[in-house]
């Protein structure tokens, strides 16, 4: 196995704990026995905790942009600034086995953020600013939006799939239910981006 190999089947190990567990599942001997490695491995490629969750994070950030990114790219260029909105919120719902780990991740690294805010926590906000760039960006283009708009546009969206996603999770609401906040929401927003 390349070291490269290696490395990533840590951060899987470290993202599986973080699905079923949050923060407290993540121990340097659970990532090692997760990975089905030493313990030394995992401290090679982490001395702390810290740094596995901070490397771990940049790993999914990626992925989460990428995953948004190929989804605008793929749309129709002349869509909407509402129909990309509506694409955003829809892809960050939790709706299905990968994106409820993936919000239960995001969630676990939100409150480290909040409470520790170490590398693991400025890396959690790297992702923050990275995503509401790439959706700014995306929303600015072919539209009337300036710059500041987009990116208080991109926030406000980000917030409700958060507060969105975090209902659907705890069951406080059914998918049928966000789905409706969501076009609810849209509705509201369409004369602000009237031109």
């Amino acid at each position: 196995m390349s070291e490269g190999q290696r490395r990533d089947e840590i951060m899987s190990a470290v993202e599986r704990l973080l699905a079923r567990g949050g923060i407290d599942a993540v121990t340097m001997r659970a990532v090692a026995t997760e990975a089905g490695v030493s313990l030394r491995l995992v401290q090679y490629y982490g001395r702390t905790k810290d740094e596995l969750l901070s490397a771990t994070l940049d790993r999914l950030a990626d992925r989460s942009i990428e995953r948004w990114r190929e989804r605008s790219l793929s749309a129709d260029p002349a869509r909407s600034t509402l129909g990309r909105v509506r694409d955003f919120l829809h892809e960050a719902l939790p709706t299905d086995e990968a994106s409820r780990g993936f919000h239960r991740v995001g969630v676990s690294l939100e409150a480290l953020a909040i409470t520790q805010p170490g590398a693991a926590g400025r890396a959690y906000q790297r992702h923050l600013d990275g995503l509401a760039d790439h959706l700014a960006d995306t929303l600015r283009s072919g539209t009337h939006l300036d710059a500041a708009s987009a990116r208080l546009l991109a926030l406000e969206a980000m917030a409700l799939a958060h507060g969105l996603g975090t209902l659907l999770m705890a069951g406080r609401i059914g998918r049928r239910d966000a789905e409706s906040l969501t076009e609810d929401y849209l509705e509201r927003l369409r004369p602000r981006l009237s031109p």
